[in-house]
């Protein structure tokens, strides 16, 4: 009998302790899950293998003492994929004009694939120019819209007015081919996400590119690397003319790139440039660049739009 009554005595008082946890349990508040937050979207490209773009770049040109002109190229891209899974565009220039004259290009441009993506698994890089003169200028603008914006996608610049990017760069880009010796330039770039519009889905992409504060290097010769406006020179070009004159010339040059992207798969839907340099230039007699004339200034404007290029 005593030990029916211990064992019933356990049993309330479990009973009891079982009945005052589970009290306590619930009078504690209820757990509130926070809401999960989307993801910002970012700039991004969705491309398709063997898709076509085809494109028309045109330039206004104006320079110190010279005429004006113009100019434009025609080119198609194909987007092709790599056995590692990035996509590319391999772009053929077919036409150019000259104020409005054609020009007849040679097998080794009409040959030429310039290779460039938004990818951020692919690598850009200027390529070999040298046997490409009649092409140097599309192909170098056409790289400079394509970095600019896979710059901003390899950021994860997001898709937010007003988003903003400044990178440090200041590594040297060259154009030289041809008769031009030394062509290189210098930038850091400032990335802004300028306009998001609903109506025709695009956003646009503000690229300014800027003097580093350590300029471009050292200069060709001693002479050329003295300031010539409020920043270190960060544009060089020496330019053979003739059987020996050559025009050596120092600079400082900005870029003023605008960027249409379709936001339904973040292609380049048009761009357009305002690049400006300010700069000295001397004519040389020798190769050295040791015989030279008094100092000119001068001043370059060159105006680029990218669109598709009419049926």
């Amino acid at each position: 009998m005593k030990n029916k009554i211990l064992l019933l005595m356990s049993a309330l008082l479990m009973g009891g302790c079982s009945h005052a946890v589970r009290e306590t349990v619930l009078s504690q508040p209820p757990q509130v899950t926070p809401p999960v937050e989307p993801p910002v979207p970012v700039l991004h490209r969705t491309y398709t293998e063997g898709e076509v773009l085809k494109y028309k770049l045109t330039l206004d040109y104006s320079e110190t003492g010279e005429d004006d002109s113009s100019a434009s190229a025609t080119a198609t891209a194909t987007v092709k994929k790599r056995g590692d899974g990035v996509f590319y565009e391999a772009w053929q220039w077919t036409g150019r004009q000259k104020n409005g004259a054609d020009i007849k290009l040679p097998a080794e441009s009409l040959d030429f694939r310039q290779l460039l993506s938004l990818d951020p698994g692919f690598k850009l890089s200027i390529q070999d120019l040298s046997k490409i003169y009649p092409l140097i200028e599309p192909v170098t603008d056409t790289l400079t819209f394509y970095a600019d914006l896979q710059l901003a996608m390899r950021k994860g610049l997001a898709l937010t007015v007003g988003e903003h990017l400044f990178i440090e760069h200041g590594l040297p880009n060259s154009w030289a081919g041809g008769p031009t010796a030394v062509g290189r330039d210098c930038v850091d770039f400032d990335l802004t996400l300028t306009d998001i519009n609903a109506a025709d889905n695009t956003a646009t992409l503000r690229a300014l590119h800027l003097p580093p504060a350590a300029g471009c290097g050292a200069a060709p010769v001693p002479w050329l690397q003295k300031p010539v406006s409020d920043t270190a020179n960060n544009w060089y070009q020496v330019r053979k003319e003739g059987k020996s004159i050559y025009i050596a010339s120092a600079a400082k040059e900005t870029f003023d790139d605008e960027i249409k992207i379709g936001l339904a798969d973040g292609r380049i839907v048009s761009a357009t440039q305002l690049n400006l340099l300010t700069g000295e230039k001397r004519t040389c007699l020798d190769e050295k660049l040791a015989m030279c004339g008094a100092p000119g200034r001068f001043s370059i404007v060159r105006k680029l739009l990218l669109a598709p290029e009419a049926e």
